[in-house]
């Protein structure tokens, strides 16, 4: 699939891709300041070299491998004996302790067992040819694998118990025990018949995805289903070129995005290829027969001199090493790095790769001829030189492949410390991956569907990307998240406009090859004939114009188009031009105006009027037509060219006579018809005038239905503008309406108040007597039980609610503030009067004094003075 493709026009595209790239460069930002606090909390060790030392042997000799327990390391090497029979364990191995990255020689007391001695003399005293070849650990099982003759299978192996860093000699029959595992980390599945697609160019369909075959003198892998076309992406020669399709053998592997494939052109060695169906490319790794390991988190492929990642991301490494094999896997206690071992049998070399998740590359492979990792995690290597020798060369590297993972209490309580290192090593992983995405360009299959499925995972399974000591990772996730979903829609909108266009263009076609197969049919003994064809012609040409606004159309195509087109109608009006000369050409014109004529005389109704009107503006524009046609022809003579012109303008004056009669006619008819009409809209219109002040009970529906009628007046003025004598009847009825409504109004607003007013002057009636009752009870108890449940008490609630459904919220709430206020003020009184009054009411107790309560009377009397 080409970029341009699928790339989105008019700047939206533009805007999310935009936003994609820097919500990109805040995720990066935010991953860098959580990696330095996951190694502030854990510790990071860089790969690096520390140190380089050399081990001395007593003999000259080819040193072969070696391999740690603990601090203490065997190194096995081979001496060139010559005639010597007598062989001993100093003649090929060597015991040294490892200290202060220094290599200091011991004795053999280490793998001092007389029975291992005993069988170790018997194997070079039997088997002349036997060298050591390598240690091997499987399981808890230490084996000193020796190879007695050319055959790298022709071994003999030494077994021993490994049990804390110490190793107990076990047997020598143990030969069959050692093995390598699996060499391809995945099964393969060989295609059967149903996969066959038969045809000019058959082939055999994988998944239906990628389409390969060993027929008609090559080797041809296609990504496209079509059995007619033998090309492909990719093609190499055959030995044997007769060969059918089930002559060759079919072998691949779903990994995904990438399927491994393995093909075997008859009698030939088979071929290895991955096809990455994202971005859709192929390539050729011959190294994959050797071994395949799968990455960790189904990253990709790994194989002896290169990797494939799932996002498309390929590497092989120019040095490498034939017929090697994969021999073990070893991960880092941080769950971030992986070394992955392989080795090759003849000269015993070893290549080591290592692959961080996070960064998800890998770098430079080792190659080495014999490698120990110790359990602080120091890998230490060493090349054989070209000949023997007694100082053998190590380099000691500092790696994160330790057996024992050393975390310092010192950020216990810290979250990331809670969280754990692989946890988080395990979503920054993930998080590099949608960066590896966001790098790609739109031509990746899917690529908004797989950033917006990695972002939804990752918010999905990590509770605490949340957080600030984790960076707040979530925030751009979530932006990305978002962002991703809108460019799918965006990316839909475009295959949808593809679909259109190609449709469109499809449709033209088929009109196009319609329309020239009629041309060819036509017999032109009409002037009808030239003039339909012709305008068929210009709505093609038009049709070709407008599809070239339609995006992601063919302009190629479409160019062809208007050219051939072109062709065809400057053809067919010089035919028609030759035609016109004729006197009796334009006799159907006159023919058709004479119709109308006849046709105006009986009308009756204005449709109809339109309809005839339509009809002789057509017959006008065909006569354009002939016009252009004259006009953008050269014709020789021009007395021809004037002469079809007379002739026209001739009609032309018929036509404008029989329109400025139509449009007489029509007219009269559409006052008598627009008279009828309006009177009956009028009728309607009172109806619905009565219709609405009956059923408008509140100054709100006043409002309402006024409004409604307004817009009918509005929508019949508009209706007869161009009848002066009706828009006063609308003026007349409009203020009729407005007088209608505000009398109706002001009536509903009267009856409201007065509904209001009276229900306020009853309940201040109501409010007095419930104080003047309340004031009676002698206990807060009784006070609260009348106001909770008196008949009185109710009504004045009932009142509330009524004067809130008539709008007079003010009064309601002054009503219900007055009433709560009734009650605590009787609450108050009856508090007063039980702190100040003793014996009832009749005396009042300040402290220790008393003072008589006088209720009686104050009467005013006159007395005479001095008298």
């Amino acid at each position: 699939m080409q970029k341009e493709n699928n790339q989105l026009e008019g700047g939206t595209y533009e805007i999310i891709q935009s936003r994609l790239q820097k919500h990109k460069k805040d995720l990066v930002t935010r991953l860098h300041t959580l990696n330095d606090s996951r190694k502030t909390v854990f510790g990071s060790i860089e790969t690096k070299l520390i140190a380089n030392d050399r081990i001395n042997t007593a003999n000259s000799c080819i040193a072969r491998d070696v391999i740690a327990f603990g601090n203490t390391c065997i190194l096995g090497y081979n001496v060139h004996f010559g005639l010597r029979t007598d062989i001993k364990l100093t003649d090929v191995f060597n015991i040294y302790q490892y200290k202060e990255q220094r290599f200091q020689e011991q004795t053999l007391t280490f793998i001092g067992d007389s029975q291992f001695e005993n069988d170790f003399k018997n194997l070079y005293k039997y088997y002349r040819n036997t060298f050591f070849a390598k240690f091997s650990v499987i399981g808890n099982y230490l084996y000193m694998v020796f190879q007695v003759s050319e055959l790298t299978t022709d071994i003999k192996a030494f077994k021993w118990l490994i049990n804390d860093n110490q190793i107990t000699y076990i047997d020598n029959r143990s030969d069959h025990e050692f093995s390598f595992p699996q060499q391809h980390e995945f099964n393969w599945q060989e295609t059967n018949y149903d996969m066959h697609r038969n045809g000019a160019h058959p082939h055999v369909s994988i998944l239906d995805k990628i389409f390969v075959e060993t027929v008609g003198g090559d080797l041809t892998i296609k990504i496209e289903d079509n059995t007619d076309d033998g090309k492909g992406i990719y093609n190499e020669a055959v030995v044997h070129k007769d060969q059918t399709l089930e002559d060759g053998r079919y072998l691949f592997a779903d990994l995904g995005n990438l399927t491994v494939l393995s093909i075997t052109p008859y009698q030939e060695k088979a071929r290895y290829f991955v096809y990455n169906q994202k971005v859709q490319q192929l390539q050729h790794i011959q190294s994959i027969e050797n071994a395949a390991v799968l990455l960790p988190d189904n990253h990709g492929l790994i194989f002896p001199d290169g990797y494939y990642l799932q996002t498309g991301e390929f590497k092989k490494f120019e040095k490498s090493i034939e017929q090697i094999k994969f021999q073990q896997k070893i991960a880092s206690p941080n769950g971030e790095d992986y070394l992955y071992i392989f080795y090759e049998e003849g000269k015993g070399d070893y290549v080591l790769m290592t692959y961080n998740i996070i960064d998800q590359k890998i770098n430079t492979p080792i190659i080495c001829n014999g490698f120990t990792v110790l359990e602080n995690g120091e890998l230490c290597y060493f090349k054989v030189e070209d000949e023997a020798t007694k100082h053998h060369v190590i380099q000691i590297w500092q790696t994160p492949f330790s057996k024992n993972i050393q975390v310092s209490n010192t950020h216990s309580e810290s979250l990331i410390y809670k969280i754990g290192n692989k946890d988080i090593v395990k979503a920054m992983a993930e998080c590099q991956e949608i960066i590896t995405l966001l790098n790609k360009e739109d031509n990746y299959d899917g690529l908004y569907v797989d950033i917006n499925k990695q972002s939804t995972d990752i918010l999905d399974s990590y509770y605490w990307i949340q957080e600030p000591e984790t960076a707040n990772l979530n925030t751009p996730l979530t932006e990305l998240n978002t962002t991703s979903n809108a460019a799918i829609d965006e990316f839909e909108k475009v295959v949808q406009l593809k679909k259109v266009a190609e449709n469109e263009t499809t449709k033209l076609e088929t009109l196009i090859t319609e329309l020239f197969n009629k041309i060819k049919q036509t017999s032109y003994k009409s002037i009808d004939d030239f003039v339909q064809l012709l305008t068929h012609l210009r709505g093609a040409q038009g049709a070709t114009i407008s599809l070239k606004d339609i995006r992601y159309t063919s302009s190629e195509r479409i160019e062809e188009i208007s050219n051939e087109i072109s062709e065809q109608t400057e053809r067919i009006s010089k035919r028609c031009v030759t035609f016109l000369l004729n006197k009796k050409s334009l006799e159907p014109y006159h023919k058709r105006l004479t119709e109308k004529k006849e046709a105006l005389e009986n009308i009756t109704k204005v449709i109809v009027a339109k309809e005839l009107d339509k009809e002789i503006n057509q017959i006008s524009i065909d006569l354009e037509m002939l016009i252009d046609i004259v006009n953008n022809l050269q014709i020789d003579d021009t007395s021809h060219s004037t002469q079809i012109i007379d002739t026209i303008s001739l009609l032309f004056t018929e036509i404008n006579q029989l329109k400025a009669a139509l449009k007489k006619k029509s007219k009269s008819l559409n006052a008598k018809e627009n008279k009828a009409d309006f009177v009956a809209q009028l009728k309607l219109f009172d109806q619905s005038i009565i219709n609405f002040i009956d059923i408008a009970n509140t100054v709100e529906k006043c409002d309402e239905y006024l409004t409604k009628l307004s817009v009918q007046l509005e929508e019949l003025e508009g209706k007869f503008a161009d009848f002066e004598e009706y828009i006063s009847e609308i003026i007349e009825k409009r203020e009729e309406v407005y007088a209608a409504f505000e009398t109706r109004k002001n009536t509903l607003l009267e009856a409201k108040n007065k509904k209001a007013i009276a229900l306020q002057n009853a309940s201040e009636r109501i409010l007095k007597s419930v104080s003047k009752k309340a004031s009676s009870f002698n206990t807060a108890v009784d006070i609260n039980g009348y106001f909770a449940s008196d008949l009185m008490i109710n009504k004045l609630h009932k009142i509330i609610q009524q004067l809130k459904d008539l709008d007079e919220s003010g009064k309601a709430e002054s009503l219900e503030s007055n009433l709560k206020s009734s009650k605590e003020e009787t609450l108050r009184k009856l508090k007063d009067k039980l702190d100040l009054y003793e014996d009832g009411d009749n005396v009042i107790k300040l402290g220790k004094y008393k003072f008589g309560v006088n209720k009686q009377p104050l009467d005013l009397n006159i007395v005479a003075k001095n008298k």
